[in-house]
């Protein structure tokens, strides 16, 4: 199943899905990190993992369903 991950901090609950792909452990393949904040850990790892990111700022608009929108 593709999957997309949204992050907001240092990425240890997105490393752990990372790490259980890695075994062999979750059915999921990881095709995306989106993140509300830049910079931020869990965008590292992901670069780090060769997954492709993908920033939404909520301060340009701040309705969740608007964001929601815009990454799915």
């Amino acid at each position: 199943m593709r999957t997309a991950v949204l992050v907001s901090g240092s990425g240890t609950n997105l490393q752990a899905l990372l790490d259980a792909r890695a075994a062999g452990e979750l059915a999921a393949d990881i095709v995306l990190v989106v993140s509300n904040q830049p910079g931020v850990g869990a965008l590292a790892r992901a670069v780090a993992r060769g997954v492709p990111t993908d920033r939404k700022s909520t301060r340009l608009n701040s309705s969740h369903t608007v964001i929601s929108y815009a990454v799915f």
